[in-house]
């Protein structure tokens, strides 16, 4: 249901290199939710490090809103930075099981798994 992957990387490090990493894939950052940041502010304490990043894709982001509007619920892709034991990982949710149960073209799903493979491989890269 969710690909993990422990990075080399400190979760100051990823989120340093996400935005320019995601560019060499033709996605833009479009929100960034620095939560062991933002929820201490507000007086919750977070035990570890803790972010999400939206990315888009636009091509495949309009292509998906002009043929199949009702699939928005998979947009933006999400990249999670935590910690875990003092370890870095990565996440995201694993696009081909929630393809699995979607009905859409062929070509639209193949689209969407080589943007998850694209996504995968920017991961394992940290």
């Amino acid at each position: 249901m969710i690909f993990m992957c422990q990075t080399k990387l400190s979760c100051g490090e990823v989120e340093k290199r996400i935005e320019d990493d995601a560019k060499t894939f033709g996605l833009m950052m479009k929100k960034h939710f620095p939560f062991s940041k933002n929820l201490p502010e507000a007086g919750f304490v977070v035990n570890g490090h803790a972010s999400v990043f939206e990315l888009c894709k636009p091509s495949l982001a309009a292509e998906l809103l002009n043929t199949y509007p009702e699939l928005n619920v998979l947009m933006p892709c999400r990249i999670s930075v935590f910690e875990k034991e003092n370890i870095c990982y990565a996440s995201t949710p694993n696009l081909h099981v929630q393809l699995a149960a979607v009905e859409c073209s062929e070509a639209l799903k193949k689209d969407i798994l080589d943007l998850y493979e694209d996504i995968i491989t920017m991961i394992k890269g940290w």
